[in-house]
């Protein structure tokens, strides 16, 4: 659809932090510095909570708080203010972020992509990636069946680049891996 951009969701609204209108935050963004440097960031109501309009919103602050984050909205200046974000979304257009780096990947882009290993000499499709899962150890690949995938079970496949990943191609959609196939 024309003039519609893609949103990425940042971080959810979990709840508030203090009576000066900061906000506790489940950030999905490994730099927080990152949500302080962004424009066009939006505040949506989340799918559980009440009604509300999106609005544009400027993040001055955010810092670790316990085991937590927490966030200063510019114009959010009280708690009563900040309980009713509470369940609200952080969001911002796709374009909004840097072209990712020559060898990295946005996990959005991955998401969707033909997985294929090399089995019996031959390419096989291990299915598609439904999404990523951070471990600490390395982030995994999880990896689900398609009509024409070799298997039936979801695969869970280690983000670990040129010994496990062998290639992305992100035009022609497909990521190739090193990996064994249960037999």
């Amino acid at each position: 659809m024309l003039g519609v951009t893609e949103q990425l969701h940042l971080a959810d609204i979990v709840g508030v932090h203090g009576v000066k209108g900061w906000v506790k935050i489940r950030a999905y963004v490994e730099d927080l510095k990152l949500l302080t440097q962004l424009s066009h960031v939006m505040v949506s109501p989340g799918g559980n909570t009440s009604s509300g309009e999106s609005r544009a919103v400027q993040i001055v602050e955010v810092k670790p708080q316990g085991k937590g984050v927490i966030a200063s909205l510019k114009g959010v200046n009280d708690r009563t203010m900040a309980e009713t974000l509470r369940g609200w979304i952080i969001e911002i257009p796709a374009t909004q972020l840097p072209p990712a780096e020559a060898g990295v990947f946005y996990w959005r882009d991955l998401v969707g992509l033909a997985v294929f290993c090399r089995y019996r000499d031959r390419d096989v499709l291990l299915g598609k990636v439904l999404r990523l899962v951070e471990t600490g150890a390395n982030d995994v690949l999880v990896v689900g069946p398609t009509s024409d995938s070799i298997g039936d079970k979801e695969t869970l496949i280690p983000w670990v680049p040129d010994d496990v990943i062998v290639a992305v191609d992100l035009q022609q959609g497909t990521i190739r891996v090193d990996w064994y196939l249960d037999d």
